[in-house]
């Protein structure tokens, strides 16, 4: 019987993605996950994404003011001593993923790196600063293989670190809060449009509140919500408070609530100014619910205009108004975008699918 292959997930950032990418590989590869305590506590919760085959998890306390002498170096002995073929990382603008990968280098270890902002967004993303943009080059520069989520994020992987020579691949984000499988879905709920997500100037918030403003002006029925917490939720909350079709939601929200706020939604908007890839995207069609979405980053290598969702150019009002007054005026086109927010989960961005999709390129890797 063929070896398995041993592969070692560090991620003290993204556990979700992380947990479900692990659960996918595990029918293919021994597999041992990595995660931060805080992190895993904050996201989805991991007891209800399945796995076919078990695979090891160690939770450790991955921040310096949270027993971080302790976590950090037992979270790299855990890597290290699982004897792994491949370890896997994801680029986040901190001290311990760069200062493992920097360790491993030291080894033949193959070391893959998702890279989730290859060129960063203008706020918040890997690189917005001179501090995250050397530890974002440390880490690029320690990995033997990166992977990115669409085609286009290859090329803007080359524009940002034309001096990387190794292998780049793209491998999709997959679906995120997907509800637990012994729960009934949530009938959409006519006209209703979810604008969900960290609250920065870059997720396009005030786009939206004009295109909203437009809907109101032509009469078209729709109830908005407006679901986060950040900066732009603060700037903008007086306006909002004067919109009638506008309901904000600034709170902790549980994860049943999140999916059933995705289900409920006959529309999720997406106004990015700029981007590269989205969660919320994923959570969207996670929850089979079609988009509305900037024609921005690696969006387009998601988005099907008029298969699963309709694209726009980013930071045109009108044409959001538009093209959401579209959906929300038609049963028909509605109804296909739903189907098709449904076929791509279940086809690119089934975790199934891209862990058989890795776990071709680690072969390729480790060899």
């Amino acid at each position: 019987m063929a070896k398995r292959l041993r592969v070692a997930i560090y991620a003290p950032h993204f556990a979700e993605y992380s947990y479900r990418l692990a659960a996918g590989l595990a029918r293919r590869c021994e597999v041992r996950l990595v995660l931060n305590r805080k992190d895993a506590n904050q996201q989805w919760d991991l007891s209800w994404i399945p796995s076919s085959e078990p695979f090891d998890t160690r939770v450790r306390d991955l921040s310096i003011r949270r027993f971080g002498a302790i976590g950090l170096p037992s979270s790299f002995l855990d890597v290290l001593a699982f004897r792994p073929d491949i370890v896997h990382c994801h680029e986040c603008p901190e001290y311990f993923t760069a200062g493992l990968m920097e360790l491993l280098r030291l080894t033949s270890l193959p070391r893959v790196l998702t890279v989730h902002d290859a060129i960063p967004h203008s706020e918040g993303g890997s690189g917005t600063n001179s501090t995250e943009e050397r530890l974002r080059n440390r880490m690029r520069a320690a990995a033997t293989h990166i992977t990115v989520h669409g085609q286009s994020c290859i090329s803007d992987f080359r524009k940002a670190s034309p001096g990387y020579v190794g292998e780049i691949t793209s491998s999709m984000h997959g679906v995120l809060m997907v509800p637990r499988t012994d729960t009934a879905a949530v009938q959409s709920i006519k006209g209703r449009i979810l604008f969900f997500g960290r609250m920065w100037a870059y997720k396009g918030l005030d786009v939206f509140l004009d295109a909203i403003d437009l809907l109101a002006k032509r009469r078209v029925r729709h109830h908005a919500v407006v679901a986060g917490r950040g900066p732009e939720m603060v700037r903008l909350t007086t306006r909002m408070a004067a919109m009638p079709t506008i309901e904000t939601i600034d709170a902790y929200i549980s994860a049943a609530d999140t999916s059933t706020l995705f289900q409920s939604a006959e529309i999720v908007a997406l106004p990015y100014k700029d981007a590269t890839q989205s969660g919320v995207l994923a959570s969207a069609f996670g929850n089979h619910r079609p988009v509305v979405a900037s024609a921005t980053g690696g969006i387009p290598d998601v988005v099907t205009d008029g298969i699963n969702g309709l694209l726009v150019p980013p930071g045109d009002a009108t044409a959001l108004a538009d093209a959401l007054e579209r959906v929300l005026t038609s049963r028909s086109l509605a109804a296909s975008l739903t189907d098709g927010a449904r076929e791509t989960a279940q086809g690119s961005l089934n975790w199934d699918h891209i862990a058989d999709n890795l776990f071709t390129s680690y072969r390729r890797v480790a060899a």
